[in-house]
Formats: C-alpha cells, structure tokens, sequence
C-alpha cells in the first residue's frame, strides 16, 4: 500500500479524524483522502482475503 493510502487510513480509524481534517492536515483536497481511503480500504481487503485462503 502506498505511503500516503496508509497514512489516511491511520488518521481516519486510529486517530479517529474526520475526511475534512485529514484533508487539512495532509493538504490533500477532500475528494483525494476519499479516493486514497477507498483504495485503501480495497487493498486491505484483498490482504486479508489471500490470507484467509491461504489458512483455510
């Protein structure tokens, strides 16, 4: 995952920072910290299924 994806991802759900401050804080526009939270998101979730495969 892209350094920048994994930043927004640890700002949104470990921070517990909203998209407007995540956006401010990495002066990002707003539409760009949704795009990168949702190919984050994606990404994440591709992991974690191969690995379910993978031990299943």
């Amino acid at each position: 995952m892209p350094p920048l994806h994994r930043m927004v991802v640890i700002l949104r759900h470990q921070e517990d920072l909203s998209y407007e401050e995540i956006a401010q804080g990495m002066n990002l526009p707003l539409g760009t910290v949704k795009t990168y939270l949702f190919r984050a998101r994606r990404a994440l979730s591709a992991a974690m299924q191969k690995e379910n495969a993978l031990q299943g």
